[in-house]
């Protein structure tokens, strides 16, 4: 398994503060959440729009801003991040414009899928596992490789698609972003790693997103699973969960959520994670921390994966879209990654040079052991599956599996310092419940099984098979929760006896 180097707080002084006019609200999902019931609305509008967006682009032929020729980038980043390349694009490249349809991921997936994408030239995104399903169902163009110094891998990763369909661009790290004077007015420790998150004490201090909501929390969760297999992977997950405050409806409303005091701690790709400690020193907002007590580190067991860009299948502009792939990883785009604004890892080595004092590098670190390959097309293939599992299993239970975890927890802490044979088992049993999966890992590895299952397009009903699925993973997720629920309860009841601290009911 391989260790990062960079496993303490991460100190980029000189990067960005995050723009707080361009984050997302950090509204939540609760256990019936709006987005997944009656609410969709707002959602449905913002793809509606983004979906317009495209559709009512020129033709091919036409022309942008001045008669330069437009380039369409279809894109998760936030205009904090994609503005500055922009600018610099149109700058080297006056004879074209870049016009940027911004929407999540796993919607930007379902856009191409149902060809509401036509008019796009260029996909341009950090999960490298969103690329493999476009890849899969065909909707990507071959490239070639640019010369910029990497190697063929980062650790064991692989920057370029073996296959030629997408090139990396930047590398992505994801960890853990924390507010120090909240951690301390609340007596938490910092946490490490992945099963720091598990222990009682972080109960309800911890913010994420749901992986349907965000490619990057996508990889997150995929890459606990294959670290530690599927059922462990889930267990690790589900334990999490009761630790959870909110789970919030983008990406960047987890490092804003930290910023603002709603929670301590959030799960985050490094480029927002990072820039969050010169913002917490202005403390301009009330309830924000001041004197930059935002922190930043990648977990003991963090992979770096390659942030990565491609050409669609019959993109209408392809000439437009070759000059911006070549502009990213040439010299001068990967030098722009390095920007206080942009803050990412490039991929061309020489890049570092320019690079300020404690910048991260990937190329100059203890590796470690390699082991561990991140396997993009098996995340490809169960990439609907992940996302609608976390959902039935996890987004839509948070407050029931808060009271699930507290007595749990509770119940093992007692049972440290009194042992009991009978609240054991009962633990035991509970503890088993609560970390259940209503699929297996043969099914999860099984691509016939996860065939039916993708992100609707709004508006549009899933299919027959998905809502029986998804109806039966609803059902097995609340008869477990109550199973673990009765035993953690009868356990204590035992317990607290024992300790003299009431009868018997």
């Amino acid at each position: 398994m391989r260790r990062a180097a960079f496993t303490g707080p991460a100190r980029w002084p000189y990067l960005r503060g995050m723009d707080r006019r361009r984050l997302q609200s950090s509204r939540t999902l609760r256990e019936e959440p709006p987005f997944h019931r009656a609410g969709r609305c707002g959602g449905w509008l913002r793809g509606v729009a983004a979906v317009a967006a495209v559709l009512l682009l020129p033709a091919p032929a036409a022309l942008g801003q001045e008669g330069a020729a437009a380039v369409t980038v279809l894109t998760s980043y936030p205009a904090s991040f994609y503005e500055p390349v922009r600018e610099a694009f149109e700058q080297a490249h006056p004879d074209r414009r870049l016009r940027v349809v911004n929407t999540k991921t796993t919607a930007a997936i379902t856009q191409l899928q149902d060809r509401a994408g036509e008019e796009v030239d260029v996909f341009w995104a950090s999960a490298p596992d969103a690329f493999e399903v476009l890849k899969a169902a065909g909707l990507l163009a071959p490239v070639v490789s640019r010369p910029t110094g990497a190697p063929a891998t980062v650790g064991n990763q692989p920057i370029d698609d073996p296959d030629g369909a997408y090139l990396g661009f930047a590398l992505s790290g994801y960890g853990l972003v924390w507010d120090q004077p909240y951690l301390d007015r609340h007596g938490i420790a910092a946490p490490r790693g992945w099963e720091d998150l598990r222990r009682s004490g972080y109960a309800r201090h911890l913010g994420i997103t749901a992986p349907s909501r965000s490619g990057t929390m996508h990889l997150m969760v995929e890459t606990v699973l294959q670290l530690h297999g599927w059922e462990r992977g889930w267990a690790t997950w589900l334990e999490i969960a009761g630790n959870l405050a909110t789970v919030t409806a983008r990406s960047y409303g987890v490092v804003e959520g930290v910023a603002r005091g709603r929670f301590g701690i959030g799960l985050a790709i490094d480029f927002l994670g990072q820039g969050t400690e010169q913002r917490a020193g202005q403390g301009t907002e009330p309830g924000e921390a001041a004197g930059g007590g935002l922190r930043f580190a990648y977990p003991a067991d963090s992979v770096f994966l390659p942030a990565s860009v491609a050409v669609l299948r019959g993109a209408p502009n392809p000439d437009g879209a070759g000059a911006f792939i070549d502009f990213l990883l040439s010299p001068a785009g990967q030098a722009l990654m390095l920007r206080p604004d942009i803050g990412r890892l490039p991929v061309s080595p020489a890049a570092y040079a320019a690079a300020p004092a404690g910048y991260p590098n990937p190329y100059a670190r203890e590796t470690g052991d390699d082991l561990f390959l991140f396997d993009r097309a098996l995340s490809s293939r169960r990439y609907e599956l992940v996302n609608r599992l976390f959902d039935e299993l996890i987004t839509f239970r948070v407050r029931t599996l808060n009271r699930v975890w507290q007595l749990i927890h509770e119940g093992e802490s007692r049972l440290a310092a009194s042992p009991d044979p009978v609240a054991r088992d009962l633990l035991r049993a509970a503890r088993a419940a609560a970390t259940a999966v209503p699929v297996d890992a043969a099914q999860a590895v099984d691509p016939a099984f996860s065939a039916p299952l993708r992100r609707p397009s709004r508006g549009v009903p899933v299919s027959a098979r998905q809502g029986e699925l998804e109806a039966e993973w609803r059902a097995f997720s609340k008869s477990r929760l109550d199973t673990a629920l009765s035993a953690a309860e009868r356990a204590l009841v035992i317990l607290r006896v024992a300790a003299g601290e009431g009868g018997w009911p």
